[in-house]
Formats: structure tokens, C-alpha cells, sequence
């Protein structure tokens, strides 16, 4: 009984744990899923970090440095010097200096005190950091894009579909009517063939809607990162006005575009970078101390007795003079990439506001053509509805019923067809303004 109680509810458990995973995905909550979910989240949010910790490296070569070393030497055999004849004997003397066991205590603290390259090196965290944020924040950006660009694809053949049932009903019914006419006589049995030729062929194209439908939801899955082995459920039920209504219009502002913020970033650090080789010509001062102990001993269970200690401090100054050339030619690479870096941030923003452009003009014929393919699917709807009411009471011929039920088809297909491109045209407008994010953020509301 016990071992009852318990499947009982160990599948009331996966039951509402089946129902959870078949909850329907609106697009704000396809996109949330995306930014919390998407592998590629973790990997720049990882950069941002690296970034800091180089920033933190930078910092550190200017901070003091101290290290401590304790050794314990073995001579096995002291190393001999000549002391030539004259100078201690009149003989050429061969001596050995030292201990057979030598041990040490060091501790060294270094300081630098001016050196203007590695003053560059700090000042270059902070756009590294900066260019990390940008790419994060791109990221992002490209996760909403994606997202929503398979998501309406999963719409538009979510809408063909429903439209394509209904076509199918339609034939079936009428397909049921013709036969009835068919046995009294009224229809001919080549209306009967023709009718099921249109029939066979909207289930045909239902087939192959359906399977283009479940690839774009792989799609969909692929862009969120959501697992392509589980369920994802498209909520159907939405609000068309929401993703195809005209938005405000704006300006162009180029520091708003991520694609802007990068190459302003790194057109920073070629900067510093060239400034930071300018000054490997400068000399650099530095400190340093140590604090010593040594002892010293024939034997080594004595070489540990008596300790010698000593210390010193000192300052010293590096004065570059000839490198071979090295630093003049790292120095002219460093200001071309530089140059190239301010070059290449003015064909950014070219190409970014010539794309605005081109976007808002494209968004705005997307939207009239989806005016236009409505109103003309509308008409078309209208007219089939009265041919195939007249054809049903004999006042109309199967000719005339095909060829306003294929107008219909072709006025269906061109008005799903610009929907889904007023959906792009859309997205592709908010990305030339850098606002997908508060594009997203107006979904959700």
C-alpha cells in the first residue's frame, strides 16, 4: 500500500512537471529565456571579468613588489681561484673561499617610482573595460535578434497553417456537398476530380508547413539555447499590433549603436597603446631594498647555528639608448594601427547611419505593402465567399470557384509574406537605433 501512495505520487509529480514544460513561450518570455540561458551569456560575462582582472594587473606592476626566498646550498666541490704570484706570496696561490653548506634568508621589495609606459598600461584598463561592456551588451542584442527573428518565423507559419486548415475544411465540406450533387446528377464527376485535386494539395501543403514549422522551432530553440531534445510551446494567441504597428520615428545617434561603442574602444587603445611606445624612450626610476641572513658551515648540522645577517636600499635609473632600432619601428606600427583605428571608426559610423536609412525606408514599404496584401486578402476573401456560396446553390461554375479560391491562396501567401517582413523590417529598424533592448522591455509591458 505504502509503495502505492508512492507512485501515485511520484506521477502526480512528472505530471506537473510535463505541464510545466508545456507552458507556452510569449516572445518577451522566448527572449528573457535567451539572456538568462544562452551559453554565450556565461562566455562574456566571463570577458567583462577577464577584463577586470587584466585592469587589476596593470595596476599591480606600479604597486610595490616584494618576494622572499630561503635556499640551502650543498658545495660539493668550491670553486678555485688563482691569486697570481706578487700579490699575497711570491708564489701564484690556487684558494677556495666559502663553506661546503650555505644557507639564505632574502626578502626584496621593489618600487617603481616614474615610468610613464606602464602609467599608459593602467590608463588603457579602463577602455579595454569599456569594450568589454560593449560586447556584452552586443551580445545581448544579438540574442534579442535572433530570438525574435525565429520566433516570428515560427508565427508566420503558425498563421499559414491555421489558414491552410481552414482552406481544408472548406474542401472537405464542399468535397461532401459535390458528391451529394454528383448522385442527383446535378455535378459532373470531373468536378468531383478537380475538387479533390485542390483538397489533396492544401493537405500537401499543410505537410510541408507543418514540417518547416517544427524546423523553425528548432531554430527558435537553437537561438534562446533552450534544449532542442525538450518541448518548446509558441504561444498562437497574440497580438499582431504589438509587432507590426509603426513606431515613433527618430534621429540617428551613432553612441547609442554597440557596433560604434567598439570601434571608439579600441580606437582608445591604439591610442594609449601608441602613446604608452612614445614613452619606452623616457627613463623609468625605481627603488629597491633587501634584507638578508646567511649562514655558513663545514658541517651541516652546524650550518644552521650562526646567521649573518645584511640590507641594503638603493634607487637606480633606466635610460633607454639604442635598441637596435626595436622601439623606433614599434613605435611607427603603433601609431598606423592607430590611424587605422580612427579610420575604420569613421567607416563604422558611415555604415551604421547609411543601414539607418536604408532600414527606416525599408520599414516603412514593409508597412504599406502589409496594408495593401490585408485589404487586397480582405477583397479576395470576400469575393471566394461569394463564389463559393453561389457555387453551392448552382449559380456559379466550378471554374469560377477555383480560380477565386487560388486569387485567395496567392492573397494569403502575399499577406503572410509581408507580414513576417514588416516583423524583420521591424527588428532590423530597432537594431539600426541600437534599441532593441527597450524594444524587448515594450513587449514585455
Amino acid at each position: 500500500m505504502k509503495c502505492k501512495y508512492l507512485s501515485v505520487i511520484c506521477f502526480l509529480f512528472l505530471t506537473a512537471g510535463g505541464l510545466q514544460a508545456q507552458k507556452d513561450f510569449s516572445l518577451p518570455e522566448c527572449i528573457a529565456y535567451s539572456l538568462n540561458n544562452h551559453r554565450s551569456v556565461e562566455l562574456y560575462r566571463n570577458n567583462v571579468q577577464i577584463a577586470k582582472e587584466q585592469s587589476m594587473q596593470a595596476l599591480s606592476i606600479y604597486l610595490p613588489q616584494v618576494n622572499g626566498l630561503a635556499s640551502a646550498v650543498d658545495n660539493l666541490k668550491l670553486a678555485t681561484i688563482i691569486i697570481p704570484a706578487g700579490v699575497l706570496s711570491p708564489k701564484q696561490m690556487a684558494v677556495q673561499f666559502g663553506q661546503k653548506y650555505n644557507n639564505n634568508l632574502v626578502l626584496d621589495a621593489t618600487q617603481t617610482v616614474y615610468d610613464q609606459a606602464k602609467i599608459y598600461g593602467i590608463k588603457a584598463a579602463k577602455p579595454y573595460m569599456k569594450l568589454a561592456h560593449v560586447q556584452n551588451s552586443q551580445n545581448q542584442e544579438t540574442l534579442i535578434y535572433n530570438t525574435a527573428q525565429a520566433y516570428f518565423q515560427v508565427l508566420v507559419y503558425q498563421e499559414l497553417e491555421n489558414k491552410l486548415r481552414k482552406n481544408i475544411s472548406t474542401y472537405e465540406s464542399l468535397l461532401k456537398i459535390s458528391e451529394l450533387q454528383l448522385a442527383k446528377g446535378v455535378v459532373l464527376q470531373t468536378d468531383i476530380r478537380r475538387i479533390t485535386v485542390a483538397l489533396n494539395a492544401a493537405r500537401y501543403q499543410l505537410t510541408e508547413t507543418i514540417t518547416q514549422q517544427n524546423l523553425s522551432v528548432n531554430l527558435l530553440k537553437n537561438a534562446m539555447g533552450f534544449p532542442l531534445d525538450s518541448v518548446l510551446q509558441v504561444n498562437s494567441i497574440i497580438n499582431l499590433s504589438s509587432y507590426t504597428a509603426m513606431p515613433e520615428k527618430s534621429m540617428f545617434n551613432r553612441d547609442s549603436l554597440n557596433e560604434f561603442g567598439m570601434s571608439k574602444a579600441n580606437a582608445e587603445l591604439q591610442r594609449i597603446n601608441y602613446q604608452a611606445k612614445k614613452a619606452s624612450f623616457i627613463p623609468s626610476i625605481n627603488t629597491s631594498a633587501r634584507w638578508g641572513n646567511q649562514a655558513y658551515n663545514q658541517s651541516f648540522s652546524k650550518s644552521f647555528d650562526t646567521w649573518y645577517d645584511y640590507s641594503y636600499i638603493g634607487l637606480s635609473i633606466n635610460v633607454p639608448i639604442f635598441s637596435g632600432l626595436r622601439r623606433k619601428s614599434q613605435v611607427s606600427e603603433s601609431k598606423l594601427n592607430y590611424l587605422n583605428a580612427e579610420i575604420n571608426m569613421d567607416l563604422t559610423a558611415r555604415n551604421l547611419q547609411m543601414r539607418f536609412e536604408n532600414a527606416n525606408k525599408e520599414l516603412l514599404t514593409s508597412y504599406d505593402n502589409l496594408q495593401n496584401t490585408r485589404n487586397n486578402f480582405e477583397l479576395a476573401e470576400s469575393i471566394y465567399s461569394s463564389t463559393q456560396l453561389a457555387y453551392q446553390k448552382g449559380t456559379a461554375s466550378l471554374t469560377d470557384f477555383l480560380s477565386d479560391d487560388n486569387a485567395v491562396k496567392n492573397a494569403q501567401t502575399n499577406y503572410v509574406n509581408s507580414l513576417y517582413a514588416l516583423m524583420i523590417s521591424r527588428l532590423n529598424y530597432e537594431k539600426s537605433k541600437g534599441t532593441l533592448f527597450s524594444f524587448y522591455q515594450q513587449l514585455k509591458q
